[in-house]
């Protein structure tokens, strides 16, 4: 055998371990993705923590105090919304809403095309909702996943920066920069994303959580995360959530729960998010267009499930960067500092 004909048999190996690879670690893929993103949402945590306790110590308290609540958080919240389709009247809400568009002179309008709009939407939710339920439904692959999802964001923080020194020297020299700036505009792109967009969307829905329950609004746990989730949404945000709620409480003549309502929600969960959270948590300049975030938020959850809130980004983060690596290939190679590619 010479040295050509091995060349190609390892060649054939090296790629029938690769594809091996994906076949076993593709149904775990969404954990992969929730550890990616829990890493990138912990990573500034664990860049104050770390010249204190060092690696292993920072990564092990970011598990601690940010991923281990947010997940049981997100389980409460599945828990909570499960229990509230359950309980739901929908009798009372269809009555509401007939009285509300009857209300603004809209109930003949809306009856007329009411057989058009129902199927529609529910045609176009039930794919979604089926396979969250799917997924809910399988309890001991849940479990874990999580299992995963605690163990492997532990090492995404640890030794996550070793993976651009395993990539790097393996790249010829010609397609050496644009590497380089492809893994810096990546890690550019899933920062602002997860830490800019997934961050912000947490806090909202905790501050939002806490002032539904102040000011004395229904299932506040429910409405936070609907509205954690609407602030991941550009140009949506908090007021798609507080805005509608506040015209109800006026209209139903609880005056001044709705103007409570809506000054909270403008102050904590319009202005803040903007100007306060955000610029705290991400670099303006690594900014990703607003219809990138509104497809890797909304549509990637919308096909993909649950695990569409990580992957969505994912993808849409590399496309992102991408479409910047031609702008950028004759600039001077950027130094990469990356958590996960």
């Amino acid at each position: 055998m010479n040295s050509n004909e091995f060349r190609v048999i390892m060649r054939i190996f090296v790629l029938i371990v690769f594809l091996s690879s994906i076949y076993m670690i593709w149904p775990f893929i969404d954990a992969l993705a929730f550890s990616c993103a829990f890493a990138y949402m912990a990573k500034p945590i664990y860049d104050r923590l770390k010249p204190y306790l060092g690696k292993s110590l920072s990564a092990l308290t970011c598990l601690l105090v940010f991923t281990i609540p947010t997940i049981i958080v997100g389980l409460m919240v599945l828990k909570s919304l499960l229990l509230f389709l359950l309980d739901l009247d929908v009798n009372k809400i269809l009555n509401d809403i007939v009285e509300l568009f009857d209300y603004f002179g809209l109930q003949e309008r809306i009856a007329a095309n009411i057989n058009i709009i129902l199927p529609q939407t529910w045609e176009i939710l039930k794919p979604t909702i089926n396979s969250m339920l799917n997924q809910i439904s399988i309890l001991p692959q849940i479990i874990i996943k999580i299992t995963m999802i605690f163990f492997m964001t532990y090492y995404f923080l640890k030794d996550g920066y070793r993976l651009k020194n395993v990539i790097m020297p393996n790249i010829p020299q010609a397609y050496y920069q644009k590497t380089a700036v492809f893994l810096n505009n990546l890690n550019d792109s899933y920062r602002h994303l997860f830490i800019g967009n997934a961050f912000t969307s947490i806090v909202i829905g905790m501050i939002s959580g806490i002032g539904y329950y102040l000011i004395g609004i229904p299932n506040a746990f429910i409405l936070a995360v609907i509205t954690g989730i609407f602030a991941l949404l550009p140009i949506v945000g908090g007021w798609a959530v507080y805005v509608p709620f506040s015209i109800y409480y006026l209209i139903t003549g609880e005056v001044v729960k709705a103007i409570e309502l809506f000054i909270f929600g403008v102050i904590f969960l319009s202005t803040m998010p903007d100007f306060v959270i955000r610029p705290m948590v991400v670099k303006k300049e690594s900014d990703v267009h607003p219809v990138l975030i509104l497809i890797a938020f909304l549509i990637g959850p919308l096909t993909l499930g649950l695990g569409g809130f990580a992957l969505g980004p994912l993808i849409v983060g590399a496309l992102d960067a991408v479409f910047k690596v031609k702008k950028y290939e004759n600039t001077v190679v950027p130094e990469v500092n990356t958590t996960c590619k």
